[in-house]
């Protein structure tokens, strides 16, 4: 830019004279004279380095990135053309590397052109090189962030840091740094190269403990971050700290690397984009990036720049994926122990990597990974600076002057080694003060004084018989021959002002070097009678342009504001009347059903592993149809209770949690399974609707049982715990909150954890593990189970409609899995499985592609799809013809809640079951005796995207249709008898939310109106709910109303599904992408805890938040996501409108009611309630053995009445008149009815 200085000045009469000076700055380059007359021993050090410090206190993100910066300029060098001009190395040549200022993570906000433009500012400041400017800067940010622990530049004494530096014109040489995959080997090459040894490298990586994917992460537990809109302080996260967190971190168990392909990395799903995002996604991301600065300029910033990509006025940096993936699990962090690592601080620790793939290798090294002489360097530096953090600072002291002066062009007065000239940052030789208000209080061009001043000549100060000589100038080198020597010269130097005693003027803020003053500031104008205006330029090298200038703070970009874009939806309507077809393959063929894809890629006919869609298959090739299809086995019933002179029972379980090796039809060894009681299935436990239950579950995966199977410990079962972490969800039963199976309501291996379920209505329900991090490993490896609740009135209840209970009844759960060479489960989630886990074979309870035989009548069935990531669209075809049956012959009756209002027709295109949903569907074969049917899993190319289809992937089960041996089913025969026109089935749901409720929620939807919305998406590596994940901000919801009712809409943030289930409730689904007609019939008008939500889509649920408080949890049910963090919580309670609300059930008015509610509710709503906890399995009876202490354990929950809003007898917590106003139906609709006498179940 060309600047005639005369004409700028005499037309900004508010500038002073010091915007001359900086406007007529030169480089200093080596082929021009202010490169060669460039002499760093006439230069104010100490306020190069005070200049730093503050604007790195001010903003301790520049520190960060000057740091950064200094690294890649010193050695992005081309060592084959050293020494030499294209060489590179410490001469301010990377600010003219475009590549590496576009990089995303320089170029998002701004940064790199603000650090840039800062480095120019600070440079032209002082006259000094942009390249010595680096350096200084760079030495001066670890002092700031380690609060003066470490200190490059000590300020006095002998020099550490060589100055002289010169500018380069050349951008720095490209493709001179190591890529982001090298190897320990390759990276210490890179180091060796240029001077640098193992341990100085390793040094040098430490300053990545500063890398700002951090964010908010304050790192003292893994669930500590911080939140810079809470009261509280986020400048000093662990990205601003100079610490020994970065060694602690890279040592600590386990990382895995893994080299992708281009087919690896297709799996990886894009991140949610901020463009269109809603104000909480907003919210979280305005969260994570605001924690990256520590100035109130540099946070209005971030979030002007997040609403401009939001709403598509600014496009989003994106970061280009690396063909390599890092993972880092919490399995065996506790041996990180043995080399230096705190393990109680550090375990667990985030699953995300902060870091970079260099900082993953030298990890694996340190954790001892490697036997080079490269890797054991390595090894010994990283774990001696884990140990300790001095040894680092010393080692680092020395690493970064060697680095920056390694292959540095030096200006020609200093270029010897008798002229080179090093600092210590206190030097001061001019005696300048650069504090704009010492020199200058009034208005216009700068005064003789002040140019006086800013030449160090000091003429016009003297006068005084006590001042002679150099006197004031000596005291500005905080060097007074005499103590008063300073305010003297500080009171003469005010004199002389045209504006006099300017406040600004004092003795301890212009006596010595500007490094003893800490407020940065210019005075340029005089406003009238107001005085001058004083502009705080802490920041003044980051927001204006390089001239200070008398204008507010408007000079930050502020966003302009507008409409934000919504996201597209996939609104097109789904058709579930057309059968697609079917090609039936010639006999003997397999698979007997042409496949889904193309036989010939995905049917090899030999054993060994394929890819589809990057998911790998198993070794072995196993047939389908060739094992018979076998039942959940029952679970046993070990003790039963009933309370006297009350109708009220409960009824006992047992079961113990083990690994057991099976033959599950693989030609190899048998495979390892976790199990309920041996069995996976688990024991399927059928409840009478009225009967609470108690199920014991005892942990036996201690240390011992483990030994020898593939399964190992896991935390938070270590220290004085030990084992393999465990915790049981009955999904679909509104338990109270210590009983649901939170994700951190942990029972470790030799320990017993009961739990008590009300069973308050028929339906369909299942168990499975619920551990934190490990769900989908231990649910993947066996542990689920089905639980339904029944109505039959042949065994006391009051009765299922429909002739249901006539029925056959099959029960079956679908899952996929993977097996390796070795016949044992493929789990790999730091690999293909790191976000969603698709297997080649169909198992149903356990068989893989089983046969059932059944007779040709009505016949029902509960579908459960159980898998981890894959859902099934079930379709039951002809196996001779593939014409469909299922369309003709089935009726959905139920689901999730139990018998719906009307059956509804069985969809022909297939009935889509997501992960975790479960169906109740009826089928008639009476017209298909001695015929056989295929139950099929049809592929949705707009529900399942992403989901491979292996050469069976689209089988199920065969149903082989044939009269028993006695005959054909007759006239007689039990069938299914469909409701009457116009008959309604009444519902549990329908006693808490009634027509007006409902049309009351629709009417919302109708006008886009939601109570909340929750959007599920990724960011920034995490499966997330409105930008937040379980450990960022668990509570997504804090204030739910008791027995309220809230419209929720949830949403995808990108072009994935997921299955999102929510704890404690049912709710219906009203609308798919806000229209009513889109959901599909056998979703309608049911009560569901799970709903899928498709991709690209949106759907609106109503929700009665009974009948219990606390606090639980919702998230995706695909468990890859769920262990990933796409899981938050909500909090059920007695909110302050809560009570009056229109939306509320009529008995949270009544203050008896809530009196006698508050007795269970203020002690089971926290979820890991201490008295409900688990318990050493040793100091425990079995249920099994009759005795005082299993009645007590069975009469507990009656005795305590902790169901009470379900069962309000038997407890004398209970007063007689709230038992009343609790037994009265019309004021309690929780109240569960018991049609018939019960008794004590016999085991």
């Amino acid at each position: 830019m060309c600047v005639d200085v005369k004409s700028y000045l005499n037309t900004h009469p508010d500038m002073a004279n010091i915007n001359a000076e900086v406007m007529l700055w030169s480089p200093k380059l080596d082929n021009v004279t202010a490169g060669t007359i460039y002499d760093p021993r006439t230069k104010d050090w100490a306020s190069v380095a005070g200049t730093c410090r503050q604007l790195f206190q001010y903003e301790k993100r520049l520190a960060s990135f000057f740091i950064r910066a200094s690294f890649h300029d010193s050695m992005s060098v081309d060592v084959s053309q050293c020494p030499g001009p294209l060489c590179g190395g410490a001469d301010a040549s990377l600010f003219l590397n475009i590549q590496e200022m576009a990089r995303p993570e320089n170029a998002y906000d701004d940064f790199s052109a603000i650090a840039a433009r800062a480095a120019k500012k600070i440079a032209s400041f002082f006259d000094i090189s942009v390249a010595d400017t680096l350096a200084v800067c760079a030495a001066v940010g670890p002092e700031v962030l380690s609060n003066g622990r470490i200190k490059i530049l000590t300020g006095a004494g002998v020099g550490t840091l060589r100055v002289g530096r010169l500018d380069s014109i050349r951008p720095s040489p490209p493709g001179n740094l190591p890529p982001a995959t090298a190897t320990v080997e390759e990276f210490t090459a890179f180091w060796a190269a240029r001077g640098i040894t193992a341990a100085e490298a390793a040094a040098l990586m430490g300053s990545h403990a500063l890398i700002d994917t951090q964010a908010c992460f304050n790192g003292n537990n893994i669930n500590d971050y911080c939140t810079p809109a809470a009261p509280g302080d986020c400048t000093n996260v662990r990205m601003f700290r100079w610490e020994n967190h970065y060694y602690e971190d890279i040592c600590s168990p386990t990382l895995s690397i893994t080299p992708l392909t281009p087919e690896d990395m297709a799996i990886d799903p894009a991140e949610t984009p901020i463009l269109g995002m809603t104000d909480p996604e907003m919210e979280a991301e305005a969260r994570q990036e605001t924690c990256k600065f520590t100035s109130a300029e540099g946070r209005a910033v971030a979030k002007s720049n997040l609403q401009q990509v939001r709403r598509g006025a600014r496009a989003e940096a994106v970061v280009p994926a690396e063909p390599v993936l890092v993972t880092w699990g919490n399995k065996n962090c506790t041996a990180g122990a043995a080399y230096g690592i705190n393990v109680t601080a550090q375990c667990p620790h985030p699953q995300q990597w902060f870091y970079t793939t260099n900082d993953a290798y030298m990890g694996q090294a340190c954790q001892g990974v490697g036997s080079s002489v490269e890797a054991a360097s390595i090894r010994n530096a990283t774990r001696a600076y884990t140990r300790n953090q001095t040894a680092w600072d010393v080692v680092y002291r020395t690493a970064y002057v060697k680095m920056v002066s390694a292959f540095a062009t030096w200006s020609p007065l200093v270029n010897t080694a008798d002229t080179k000239f090093l600092i210590n940052g206190g030097e001061c030789p001019s005696g300048v003060h650069l504090e704009a208000a010492c020199a200058q209080s009034s208005a216009g061009a700068a005064t003789a004084s002040t140019r006086d001043l800013y030449s160090g000549a000091y003429t016009g100060l003297l006068g005084t018989s006590l001042l002679g000589g150099d006197a004031c100038t000596r005291c500005a080198q905080d060097v007074c021959a005499q103590a008063q020597h300073c305010g003297q010269c500080t009171a003469a130097f005010n004199n002389r002002l045209f504006m006099a005693d300017n406040p600004l003027v004092t003795e301890a803020r212009c006596c010595g070097c500007s490094t003893l003053i800490r407020p940065f500031r210019y005075n340029v104008t005089n406003k009238g009678s107001g005085g001058p205006v004083v502009i705080y330029t802490s920041f003044v090298a980051r927001w204006p342009d390089v001239m200070p200038v008398a204008t507010p703070q408007s000079s930050i970009p502020v966003d302009a504001g507008g409409a934000v874009p919504d996201r597209p939806l996939d609104s097109a309507a789904y058709n579930d009347a057309i059968a697609p077809t079917v090609t039936v393959m010639p006999a003997g063929s397999n698979p007997p059903l042409a496949p889904e894809g193309d036989a010939s890629v995905i049917c090899p006919a030999a054993n060994g592993v394929i890819k589809v869609g990057g998911f790998p298959s198993s070794y072995h090739r196993l047939t389908p149809f060739t094992q018979a299809y076998t039942p959940s086995p029952r679970a046993r019933l070990a003790a039963s209770y009933k309370k006297s002179g009350t109708n009220l029972t409960v009824d006992a379980y047992e079961i113990d949690i083990y690994p057991v090796a099976k033959n599950i039809g693989c030609p190899g060894p048998a495979t390892w399974l976790l199990t309920y009681n041996g069995t996976t299935p688990g024991p399927y436990i059928r409840a009478l609707k009225g009967r609470q239950t108690l199920v014991r579950f005892n942990n036996r995966l201690t240390p011992a049982n483990l030994a020898g199977t593939p399964f190992s410990p896991f935390h938070p079962c270590e220290g004085g715990r030990v084992g393999r972490p465990i915790s049981v969800h009955l999904h679909g039963s509104a338990s109270l909150a210590p009983y649901d199976g939170w994700a951190e309501d942990t029972t470790c291996g030799a320990e017993t954890k009961d739990y008590y379920y009300p069973n308050w209505r028929a339906g369909f329900s299942w168990y499975h593990d619920h551990q934190l991090d490990i769900t989908s490993e231990n649910a993947y490896f066996g542990l689920s189970a089905m639980y339904t609740i029944h109505d039959r009135a042949a065994e006391g209840g009051c009765g299922e409609p429909w002739n249901m209970d006539a029925l056959p009844d099959y029960e079956m759960q679908f899952k996929d899995a993977v097996l390796d060479s070795s016949c044992q489960l493929y789990y790999d989630r730091a690999g293909p499985h790191r976000n969603n886990l698709y297997g080649d074979i169909n198992f149903v309870n356990g068989v893989p592609w089983p046969v059932a035989t059944m007779e040709p009548r009505w016949n029902r069935f509960r579908w459960l799809v159980s898998s981890v990531s894959r859902p099934f669209k079930l379709r039951i075809v002809n196996a001779a013809t593939g014409a469909d049956v299922g369309g003709s012959v089935c009726k959905v009756v139920g689901g999730e809640g139990g018998a719906r209002p009307t059956p509804v027709t069985f969809p022909a295109a297939g009935l889509f079951i997501g992960v975790a949903e479960r169906y109740e569907v009826v089928c008639d074969f009476s017209g298909f005796a001695g015929q056989d049917l295929i139950m099929m899993n049809a592929y949705d190319d707009r529900r399942m995207k992403g989901v491979p289809f292996f050469c069976n992937s689209h089988l199920v089960m065969k149903i082989n249709v044939r009269c028993s041996s006695t005959g054909c089913p007759g006239a007689s025969t039990p069938a299914f008898m469909p409701p009457a026109a116009n008959a309604v089935n009444p519902t549990v749901l329908d006693r808490v939310l009634n027509q007006s409720d409902i049309n009351a929620a629709l009417a919302m939807v109708a006008v886009k109106n939601c109570t909340r919305t929750f959007r599920f998406g990724r960011r920034h590596g995490h499966w997330v709910i409105n930008g937040e994940s379980w450990h960022t901000a668990r509570v997504a919801a804090s204030d739910v109303g008791h027995n309220t009712w809230e419209v929720w809409c949830l949403e995808t943030g990108g072009g994935w599904f997921h299955p999102i289930h929510i704890h404690l409730v049912d709710f219906y689904v009203l609308a798919r992408n806000w229209d009513v007609t889109q959901v599909h019939e056998y979703e309608r008008n049911i009560g569901k805890d799970v709903v899928q939500l498709n991709p690209s889509g949106h759907v609106a649920l109503l929700l009665r938040f009974g009948a219990h408080r606390g606090e639980y949890m919702f998230h995706c049910h695909n468990l890859m996501h769920e262990d990933f963090e796409m899981m938050r919580s909500f909090h059920v309670m007695p909110t302050a409108g809560s009570r009056t609300a229109g939306t509320a059930l009529p008995m949270q008015y009544n203050p008896t009611l809530n009196l006698t509610l508050n007795y269970v509710y203020d002690l089971y709503d926290d979820p890991v309630y201490p008295a409900a906890g688990p318990k050493p399995t040793s100091t425990l009876t079995a249920l099994r053995t009759a005795g005082t202490t299993t009645t007590a354990a069975l009469s507990m929950p009656i005795d305590r009445g902790i169901y009470r809003i379900y069962y309000p007898f038997g407890s004398v917590n209970i007063t007689s008149a709230a038992g009343a106003l609790l037994a009265n139906p019309t004021v309690n609709p929780w109240l569960v009815p018991i049609c018939k006498p019960q008794a004590a179940a016999v085991p």
